[in-house]
């Protein structure tokens, strides 16, 4: 099972031109909210981009509760 920091996804390598499993893939979250994940090619070491679906969540938005009114 991979850990937290290592994502096993499947991307399109350009340069190899074939779809592989992302080695070393880390999630990112771009300009624009959206999730992504990060790695490299195995085979001959070019940086591969996934775009996953959906926006990410803002972490403060879940733990910040209003205050109570009396």
């Amino acid at each position: 099972m991979p850990d937290g920091n290592n994502l096993m996804a499947e991307g399109y390598c350009v340069k190899c031109k074939a779809k592989k499993e992302i080695a070393n893939g880390v999630e990112e979250v771009m300009k624009n909210g959206r999730k992504a994940i990060k790695g490299k090619c195995p085979t001959c070491g070019t940086v591969m981009f996934k775009i996953l679906g959906g926006k990410a969540a803002p972490a403060s938005a879940s733990t910040v509760t209003p205050p109570a009114t009396s």
